[in-house]
């Protein structure tokens, strides 16, 4: 049956469509009414029909096999759902993706910038899920990170993951960094920089809270503030803090002391030695984990070490 020259008198999808001379068959109206709409009618060619949404009442394009086979939507009603979320977040839905993907659309956001979002991630957020943030704002905030490290954004990462991006060094080095830790400045540069083992490190003390019991853990890093948050497991309960740190020349020297340090206690202090089994649920370390009320003799070796004592050379005595 041909195409009638004779269009229906309102719009379907925004668009003029005209009506397709055949029968609606009684099965197809019953399907349509179990999914909430009313088939009103046929269009564009034999295999669709024009469905009327009993809740919003615009009507829609649908294949007959959608309409038999599977559950309908209508898409004034989507468009409709995901407007509202947006609104609710301080946000405007201007229109769907220009580069077709229907799962996306561009938004315009709370900070100004449009953006292009995916619906179920706007809808998310609207739901109290999580902060619909902003991918101009990010990359912004991200670039900011990067210079105060004395290093420049470039874009996106050779490598795959969205976790990283394409950082230039100021001696002209580009390498691609976890943006956590250009965050951090735990990060080398792999033109000029030095070595763990050569750069300034830090021995430190750190504070943590688990369940019934106040713990530190002393332990090196070229980053103390940065390894205390590596090593919770939920920062929340553990509530982790620095409470002090020394500077050391090198690397290389931190870790021999520090072990040097830990052998030191563990033979002449073996009660401030926590067991691994009453921190390892909270803490990302098996070791070097001792009791809180141990602080001022912890602190008396740091003391010891920054006034030029070594404890590797007692050790070396003592064995």
């Amino acid at each position: 049956m041909p195409l009638s020259k004779v269009t229906y008198p309102f719009p379907i999808d925004g668009d003029v469509h005209h009506i397709f001379a055949g029968a609606s068959l009684d099965h197809w109206k019953k399907a349509a009414m179990r999914n909430g709409f009313t088939l009103l009618g046929r269009a564009k060619d034999r295999l669709h029909v024009v469905l009327g949404c009993q809740s919003c009442g615009t009507a829609t394009l649908k294949r007959v096999s959608v309409v038999l086979g599977h559950k309908p939507e209508c898409p004034h009603c989507i468009h409709t759902r995901r407007a509202a979320a947006a609104q609710s977040i301080g946000a405007t839905l201007i229109g769907a993706d220009p580069d077709g993907d229907r799962h996306y659309g561009l938004f315009e956001l709370d900070c100004g910038h449009v953006d292009r979002r995916q619906y179920h991630r706007i809808e998310t957020a609207a739901a109290g899920g999580h902060k619909a943030s902003c991918s101009i704002c990010t990359e912004e905030r991200y670039a900011e990170e990067a210079q105060c490290h004395s290093w420049t954004l470039m874009g996106p990462p050779v490598r795959k993951g969205q976790n990283y991006r394409n950082y230039q060094h100021t001696c002209g080095h580009a390498q691609d960094v976890a943006v956590v830790n250009m965050r951090n400045g735990d990060l080398d540069c792999a033109g000029c920089g030095e070595t763990w083992a050569s750069k300034p490190s830090e021995i430190y003390i750190l504070a943590f809270t688990i369940p019934n019991l106040s713990v530190i853990k002393l332990g090196y890093s070229s980053n103390s503030e940065c390894r205390m948050r590596q090593v919770q497991i939920d920062p929340a309960r553990t509530c982790g803090s620095v409470l002090r740190k020394i500077d050391i020349e090198t690397g290389h020297r931190a870790i021999c002391v520090e072990k040097a340090l830990h052998s030191h206690i563990r033979r002449n202090r073996p009660d401030l030695v926590v067991p691994p089994e009453l921190f390892r649920a909270h803490l990302r370390t098996t070791s070097e984990i001792y009791h809180r009320h141990g602080k001022p003799y912890i602190e008396a070796l740091l003391d010891a070490v920054e006034n030029g004592w070594d404890p590797r050379i007692q050790d070396a005595i003592a064995a």
